[in-house]
């Protein structure tokens, strides 16, 4: 019935129209890493905190990265 529906969606964020792996709702470099998180809850909340920094820090060094690159587009 309807449960099997829901089931059907992401593990991730419960979205259906996309597989746990191609979840575009968190940002995750390694996919093999985020099953070892996903499988321990016993993980600190200062380890998750250090995370969410590490991911902000990633973040920001790629959208530097993309502004640098637009900015040679842009001037050639």
């Amino acid at each position: 019935g309807n449960k099997d529906n829901i089931r059907a969606g992401c593990k991730k964020c419960g979205y259906p129209g996309h597989l746990t792996f191609e979840c575009r709702n968190f940002l995750r470099v390694d996919p093999q890493r985020d099953i070892v998180l996903d499988v321990s809850s016993t993980s600190s909340e200062d380890s998750e905190e250090e995370e969410l920094q590490r991911l902000q820090a990633m973040r920001e060094k790629k959208s530097k990265v993309f502004s640098s690159l637009k900015t040679e587009l842009d001037n050639s």
